[in-house]
């Protein structure tokens, strides 16, 4: 099992974007130091790649990639251009993301002069140009829907040879999934899908990869989750408990299509409870036992997966205790789990 950093880049409490990008920035370089193998830097207002790149001066081992660019709004040549770009800057440690992206909502894509009913197959349509730029041995014209060009070619080269590696994120659509499984994609998954979705999603990644000649495992599917260790459950529970109250709050007036899983039954946005949400093991938040145990059992019911993710990016508690929290789980989780193949889960419940 490998262990990554979500920096989802969202610190409302900061005065300005400089103060929240630069609060991001340490964490990053902080799980390099930690050992922590991959980041991936959401896009929101501002490519990622503009902070991956000045992350990837900051550190040495972990790879960095963005989560995701939204491709619709770009045409495939640029992303694709950028993206080897940032594979020389980096020198081999970057990994390009792509989706919809959580900022391509319908009025962004109307503020661009975009057509959101047409966002999935603009997706497919530039994965497509974007490969095709990628493999091809001289310039190639393009005549598509969405975007069109002549003798385009791609300068510089890519670093990493064919390209460097893609990961697509899927939130609910089996056909995403299967999109990974065929061109074989990591499957980037956020923290508030549930382990049965994540479990079929993992199914349908395998299922494509096996129909497409891939090795149909579930290595690719990376996974997310709210981690906090202390020494003890009780002070990591403290440690988080006021800033997830805002937490939540923000949640529910700015994501609220992500809460809904975690409204009681009968109840309201103003039920979602802090404690409720640990006791019933949708955050990891405790002792290095406690965190451990919940994982693993996150992985059983997912059936398996090759890397997840540790949600930051976010103001959860002070820059010191977040540090320590991740070297905790590094030096005292992270190795009773390394060991864990991608597909164990899935070989056990099958004898």
């Amino acid at each position: 099992m490998k262990f990554g950093l979500f920096s989802n880049s969202r610190r409302p409490q900061h005065a300005s974007y400089a103060s929240g990008w630069e609060a991001d920035l340490a964490e990053i370089a902080a799980a390099d130091r930690l050992g922590i193998e991959e980041c991936w830097i959401s896009e929101h207002e501002v490519p990622a790649e503009l902070i991956l790149c000045k992350a990837a001066a900051m550190t040495s081992k972990i790879t960095l990639g963005s989560a995701v660019r939204p491709l619709a709004y770009y045409h495939p040549l640029q992303v694709a251009t950028e993206a080897n770009a940032c594979d020389h800057l980096t020198k081999g440690r970057y990994r390009l993301g792509i989706g919809f992206g959580f900022g391509a909502t319908p009025v962004e894509m109307e503020r661009r002069g975009l057509d959101w009913s047409k966002t999935r197959e603009m997706l497919h349509a530039s994965i497509d140009l974007i490969l095709k730029l990628w493999n091809a041995t001289g310039p190639i014209d393009y005549d598509g829907p969405f975007w069109k060009g002549k003798a385009m070619e791609l300068r510089p080269k890519s670093y990493q040879q064919p390209h460097p590696p893609v990961a697509v994120a899927v939130q609910n659509t089996p056909a995403t999934a299967e999109l990974a499984g065929t061109h074989g994609f990591q499957m980037l998954t956020s923290n508030f899908v549930a382990p049965a979705q994540l479990r079929k999603l993992g199914d349908a990644m395998v299922e494509a990869a096996r129909k497409a000649g891939r090795p149909a495992s579930r290595e690719g599917l990376v996974t997310c989750r709210l981690i906090y260790v202390a020494e003890t459950d009780k002070q990591a529970r403290e440690d988080m408990r006021e800033s997830y109250a805002r937490t939540i709050e923000w949640e529910a007036k700015n994501t609220p299509h992500a809460q809904k899983s975690r409204i009681p039954p009968g109840g309201t946005w103003k039920d979602i409870d802090y404690d409720r949400l640990i006791d019933s093991g949708e955050l990891f938040i405790g002792s290095p036992d406690t965190v451990h145990a919940r994982i693993r059992d996150f992985y059983d019911q997912v059936g398996g997966f090759g890397e997840i993710m540790l949600h930051g990016g976010r103001d959860y508690a002070t820059p010191e205790k977040v540090e320590r929290s991740m070297k905790l789980f590094m030096d005292e989780v992270a190795p009773k789990l390394r060991p864990l193949g991608a597909d164990e889960a899935v070989k056990q419940a099958a004898e």
